[in-house]
């Protein structure tokens, strides 16, 4: 009984062998790659021209709310300056009042203006990196075709609990180097100011 269930066993096994597709496996390392394929530095270049540009627009329009707040200061001391005449000092407390919501108004479009820059910056920065991902994936499923893997994995990927998605892999199994070298190809020196966007500031 025993012998015949093996023999029926190792039928099964044989016809399910043969009939499943021959699995090739091949593992990345995404991490280096995303971190060394050259549009990667030049997107990290181009954002820190931009956030450089949008800083130094920020701070002129600092100092022209500075400048409000030290004209406003000035023309509220005038009006309780007890040397001028009631008339006087009546003047400027006026002029201080204008003074003071011209300067309350700067603020306001100074903290709007800081909050839709920094929102148009995140999203700049997540369609830069999407795109970036979108090349890697494009040129890892080509070499998959090409060579023929059915599966790959992400070696530097990681669980919900932290814990390494792949634990081990033979060296063998690695394209990385590979699709670097095919990202890479022909880009030593890329300008990286083409790409500036004029809009953040």
């Amino acid at each position: 009984m025993l012998k015949k269930l093996s023999i029926i066993v190792m039928v099964f096994t044989s016809v399910a062998l043969f009939a499943a597709p021959k699995l090739k496996i091949a593992t990345v390392d995404m991490e280096k790659i995303f971190e060394n394929f050259y549009k990667k530095k030049l997107a990290d270049a181009t954002l820190k021209q931009q956030d450089e540009i949008y800083k130094a627009f920020v701070r002129k329009l600092l100092d022209s709310g500075n400048k409000l707040e030290e004209e406003y200061k000035i023309l509220r001391d005038a009006s309780q300056n007890i040397a001028l005449s009631a008339s006087e000092r009546e003047k400027k407390r006026l002029e201080a009042q204008r003074k003071f919501r011209a300067m309350q108004q700067k603020k306001a479009e100074i903290e709007q203006y800081v909050m839709e820059k920094q929102r148009q910056f995140k999203k700049l920065e997540k369609k830069k990196r999407m795109e970036i991902i979108g090349e890697i994936m494009k040129e890892i499923k080509r070499r998959a075709a090409l060579k023929g893997y059915t599966l790959v994995l992400d070696k530097t990927g990681k669980t919900l609990n932290a814990i390494p998605a792949v634990l081990y892999s033979s060296p063998s199994y690695d394209i990385t180097d590979e699709v670097l070298k095919t990202l890479n190809r022909g880009q030593d020196n890329p300008d990286i100011t083409k790409d500036v966007d004029s809009t953040i500031r």
